[in-house]
């Protein structure tokens, strides 16, 4: 494969329309300002927090911001956020991204985050497993990173059971509410993934 056909790997067209996408107990849709309460709920939780450089919000119009800022990093094709929401009741439980996308090296970066009523119940690992196929067979990525604070094991196991490698650890790599902490790294190749 030459140059100019690794270049051209990426596909950046689903920034055209918002692609919604589906898993077995899943909805991953556009956040609306409509999602307002459920965004809040997430986001205001410190344990939520707790490994992240956010601080809980307090206010609504928080919450409203963060809906912005979504949308915004969408029309300016640097990320596109989801809302994950059960079939079930249709409730919005968390987020799921993809963004730092790197066209030469053919790589991007995932992020999430879940409603802590909904932890521990199989909802990360299936958000995480969706997110790859489309990075893979639609935005046609070579490599997925994920980093996480160190100490949020949870988060690790999650990228694990899908199939990422750790492959180390970061020191004091990110401002986390004042503190320098160190991130664990995490990857998954195009060669290793298993649809």
């Amino acid at each position: 494969m030459d140059n100019n056909q690794i270049k051209q790997c990426i596909d950046k067209r689903f920034f055209d329309v918002f692609p919604d996408l589906e898993s077995q107990r899943l909805i991953f849709r556009k956040v609306e300002a409509s999602d307002v309460e459920d965004i809040f709920d997430i986001f205001s939780d410190p344990e939520v927090a707790k490994y992240d450089f956010f601080t809980p919000i307090n206010t609504k119009e928080k919450a409203f911001l963060i809906i912005d800022n979504y949308q915004s990093e969408f029309i300016s094709k640097e990320e596109i956020t989801w809302g994950i929401v059960r079939k079930e009741d249709k409730k919005l439980i968390g987020y799921l991204s993809l963004g730092n996308f790197d066209e030469e090296a053919k790589s991007c970066e995932i992020g999430y985050g879940l409603n802590r009523e909904y932890w521990n119940k199989g909802y990360g690992t299936e958000a995480i497993k969706t997110l790859i196929k489309f990075a893979f067979e639609k935005v046609k990525v070579n490599r997925i990173e994920a980093t996480v604070t160190f100490g949020n094991v949870a988060s690790v196991k999650a990228l694990i059971k899908s199939g990422f490698l750790q492959e180390g650890i970061l020191r004091e790599r990110t401002m986390i509410k004042g503190e320098l902490v160190d991130d664990v790294i995490l990857a998954l190749l195009r060669r290793d993934y298993i649809s």
